[in-house]
């Protein structure tokens, strides 16, 4: 048996050990698949730019790099999920070290051994093969998680409706890397039978696999070395070439969806431009995505996150994100190669020679495509709609623009632009929209707020408390922006009054618009009535800045974000704070003292617009813990993965089917043993009210605004609006 001592010098050839002679052959099929690959990433290259409108997405390319460092490299997004973020990195650091091993290799062998520089040599070779040992294992281990993942647990979230949507393209990217690391670990493991070197019990792996060889003759494992060598090699080989037309693009496409992120405020919406002379207002057809939206849909690896939370899916409404996304590429695909052969057809017409290559690849099409089509070619399907059809309009309405979709996808995804643009087209150009939303729009029209209260009462909640507006007394240091609920909603007027009450026990200077104030327009802009969006909001600009406005304290998060994000298009640029930031401030200043105990045990429910959005959890919860008496605790789904209480993205307005969105958060309070749920937002409020009533929990359970617990645990007088409502829980 032929036995090499460590040392010699040659312990770097093991890796082609018993295939010196193949390297033309190998060198020339690898050239085939690469071939393959560049003409397939070709291909698709012209289907992402056939259709679509420009948008830059190549702006500010040092932070683009930052996030294609933090979330293509070293996959901070797909860790967020423990479970499938494991497996997945197993798999891509695995891989990644294994494929750089392999060119290392290579150019050992037939580069740098040749010139002179040697480095698979002594310890380093050591510490090499058991690093590829080790890295091929954490792939094995990976494949073997994702395959019982995928085919033995089936979660929900890999499929819809609980039907899975498994694919013959999901089962061969597995094998495939599952039977690239097996045969080269039974490609090391005869290696090492047969060569017998005392050092590689440092290649684990193939060293323990050796032991199984045991009996087998020295010829006969050297044949099965040879064969199982190529068997590899085709495995690996086919794996290159089989990337760009499988789910195995996303090496591709998802680094790229990094890199090419939106760098805007997170959840801002882009608006329409020149509304009198657009021929069409939002997205109505696939051309009237960007080019990037259309990317979005070829990037996504129907992992299921986004639909995971999303709050519509799992009470049971039509709308999955990652159906939504996959029809959109269903779509797209079905129109891309009609767009390609157009935009050939356009520059041929136009003059425009090919080069030598691109004749190459029309030759090749050709060749395709008279195998892919039959002699007798079926009548062609007339064109669908791509919304109504494609895109149903239950599920296009169904979104509450949480933003869990986007928070959690991990190949950054943006799906919520892309519904609102399809809302547009629908209100703008078909005035097709819920009966409920018209009825809320014409009260926003006439005044100025969705329930249609006499614009005159906005500010006759604060008459009794001596708040001055900005028009008697416009020398303050904030607006207080009190927005539609905490003007016309009973039950919003309260947080209202408790927060002035705050503020002016603190000495906080602030002053209020009264009756020049606006709706924010959030609902509208969310519900696809962008135009009369942009006229509340130039409305609301307009007269802050006459007043000279810097700084403004929202309790409505909705108002917050749409003022703070929303507003500079328009020239509305402003310091915004929410009221949890601002009491938060003011407690850690010794400004306000909370002394007074608030008995209770209380679950704090994340705002969407306060939570995902502006990315404002520790804030409330500082308030919380800082009153006495109160004992908090936290629902299963917080934070950046909290459950939304359904009024967001306008669905406040509009009747709700089936499982309620609301009932099914407050449930989840319940479920944790919560006398109280704590928020931050007068939408939230609503709704968790209606679902603690729907449990029929009203007289044990409570649900406040942090502003009222804070001014309850102030002590400075058995105020009606913060202690009635606490009264509630006996």
């Amino acid at each position: 048996m032929e036995h090499l001592p460590l040392g010699v010098g040659n312990e770097g050839r093991l890796v082609f050990w018993n295939a010196e002679h193949f390297e033309l052959f190998l060198f020339l099929f690898t050239g085939i698949a690469v071939a393959i690959l560049a003409y397939g990433l070709f291909k698709r290259w012209q289907l992402w730019t056939a259709i679509g409108k420009p948008e830059n997405r190549m702006d500010n390319v040092k932070e683009r790099l930052k996030l294609l460092l933090m979330n293509g490299l070293l996959q901070i997004k797909t860790f967020k999920d423990i479970y499938p973020g494991v497996m997945h990195g197993l798999i891509f650091f695995g891989f990644v070290v294994l494929i750089f091993g392999a060119a290392f290799d290579a150019t050992e062998f037939h580069i740098t051994e040749p010139l002179g520089w040697a480095f698979l040599r002594g310890k380093f070779y050591l510490f090499f093969s058991f690093l590829m040992d080790l890295f091929g294992l954490a792939v094995l281990v990976g494949v073997l998680m994702a395959l019982d993942r995928r085919y033995l647990k089936k979660p929900d979230r890999l499929g819809y409706k609980g039907k899975p949507d498994n694919t013959p393209d999901d089962a061969i990217a597995l094998l495939l890397i599952l039977g690239i690391v097996v045969t080269g670990f039974i490609i090391e493991a005869l290696r090492i039978f047969v060569t017998n070197p005392p050092w590689e019990y440092w290649s684990f792996v193939g060293w323990t696999l050796s032991k199984a060889f045991v009996g087998v003759n020295i010829d006969t494992a050297k044949i099965l070395h040879k064969v199982t060598w190529w068997t590899h090699t085709f495995i690996a080989l086919g794996f290159i070439a089989y990337i760009p037309f499988s789910r195995l693009l996303h090496i591709f496409t998802t680094p790229a969806n990094h890199f090419m992120a939106s760098l805007k405020p997170v959840g801002a919406i882009e608006p329409i431009r020149d509304f009198e002379n657009a021929e069409t207002y939002g997205v109505g057809t696939l051309e009237e995505f960007t080019w990037k939206q259309i990317f979005d849909a070829d990037t996504c690896t129907r992992c299921g996150r986004c639909q995971d939370g999303c709050p519509a899916y799992l009470t049971g409404k039509p709308l999955s994100p990652k159906k939504l996304i996959q029809d959109i590429k269903t779509y797209w695909l079905e129109r891309a190669p009609a767009a390609v052969a157009a935009k050939a057809a356009a520059e041929q017409a136009e003059g425009k020679q090919k080069n030598a290559l691109l004749k190459l690849v029309d030759k090749v099409d050709a060749v395709v495509e008279s195998i892919k089509t039959p002699s007798t070619a079926a009548e062609e399907k007339p064109e669908k709609a791509l919304v109504g059809e494609t895109i149903g309009l239950d599920e296009l309405w169904a979104c509450t623009n949480c933003m869990y979709c986007m928070e959690n996808c991990s190949a950054s995804i943006e799906h919520v632009p892309k519904i609102i643009g399809m809302r547009q087209y629908k209100v703008l150009m078909e005035a097709d929209f819920a009966s409920e939303l018209q009825l809320t729009y014409r009260n926003m029209e006439n005044n100025s707020n969705p329930w249609g209260v006499g614009s005159h009462l906005r500010g006759e909640w604060a008459q009794e408390l001596g708040v001055k507006t900005l028009a008697e007394d416009p020398n303050v240091e904030y607006l207080y922006y009190v927005g539609c609920s905490g003007s016309f909603d009973d039950r919003g007027k309260k947080v209202s009054v408790a927060l002035a009450k705050i503020l002016q026990a603190a000495g906080v200077s602030f002053g209020i618009l009264g009756t020049e104030e606006s709706c924010c327009g959030d609902s509208a802009m969310r519900g696809g009535n962008e135009y009369l969006y942009q006229t509340l909001a130039q409305a609301n600009i307009d007269v802050m800045k006459g007043y000279g406005v810097k700084k403004i304290i929202c309790t409505c998060p909705h108002g917050y974000n749409a003022i703070k994000k929303d507003y500079p298009h328009f020239g509305g640029d402003f310091e915004v704070y929410h009221h949890s930031e601002i009491i938060a401030d003011l407690i850690a200043k010794g400004r306000i003292a909370l002394k007074k105990p608030v008995s209770g045990v209380f679950t704090y429910h994340d705002s969407c617009f306060l939570g995902r959005y502006n990315d404002i959890y520790q804030q409330p919860r500082a308030v919380l813990n800082a009153v006495p008496g109160l004992k908090l605790t936290e629902m299963e789904r917080n934070f950046a993965k909290s459950f939304c209480c359904g009024a967001g993205g306008a669905r406040m307005w509009m009747e709700e089917h089936g499982e309620r969105i609301n009932d099914a958060r407050a449930a989840q309070a319940i479920a944790v043993g919560a006398t109280g749920i704590a928020v931050g937002c007068p939408f939230c409020l609503t709704m968790m009210s209606d679902g603690i009533k729907t449990h029929g929990k009203e007289e044990s359970m409570v649900s406040l605004d942090i502003a009222e617990i804070v001014w309850k645990a102030m002590g400075i007088e058995e105020e009606k609006a913060p202690s009635d409502v606490c009264a509630a829980q006996g």
